[in-house]
């Protein structure tokens, strides 16, 4: 069994191995065939990639008119909800404005005073105060600088 196994190891006998690679038995012959070229396509191949062209355009369409209701439909959607809550303001605005106008009228102003048993003062009179020392510039921004100044000229 030993020499079986040798026997097909290629190592084993150099000089064989080198002549069965080296011997030149193998030779191209050419042939009188002509090269072979582009495949030519048939006209069903040519009709058949057209239609598959045609069917992934108006695929692509049907998807881009999908989109483009779907957007109409949420836009009018929205739509609808904007005008409800602007009929809300204007509604619960006129209703502010009405009872607004029956609060300052003077009949309903003389009867809450009644109701609450106010009277008119018996005298009015006048606090007078100091000058502000707060100071405002151009812009109607707090000035430090001229606050200061103000402060130091009412304290002298």
């Amino acid at each position: 069994m030993a020499q079986a196994a040798r026997a097909y190891r290629l190592d084993a006998y150099p000089d064989v191995v080198e002549e069965r690679f080296s011997s030149s038995d193998v030779r191209a012959v050419r042939t009188g065939a002509a090269p072979v070229g582009k495949p030519q396509t048939t006209p069903i191949v040519v009709i058949g990639r057209a239609a598959a062209v045609l069917l992934v355009v108006v695929a692509v369409l049907c998807f881009a008119r999908i989109a483009l209701t779907n957007a109409a439909v949420t836009t009018m959607i929205e739509s609808d909800a904007i005008s409800a809550e602007i009929g809300k303001a204007r509604s619960t605005g006129v209703s502010l404005e009405m009872e607004q106008s029956l609060l300052a009228s003077t009949p309903a102003i003389k009867s809450a005073v009644k109701r609450l048993n106010m009277a008119a003062p018996a005298e009015v009179g006048t606090i007078a105060l100091d000058a502000d020392v707060v100071a405002l510039d151009g812009n109607g921004d707090l000035s430090l600088s001229d606050t200061i100044k103000n402060t130091v000229s009412i304290q002298e």
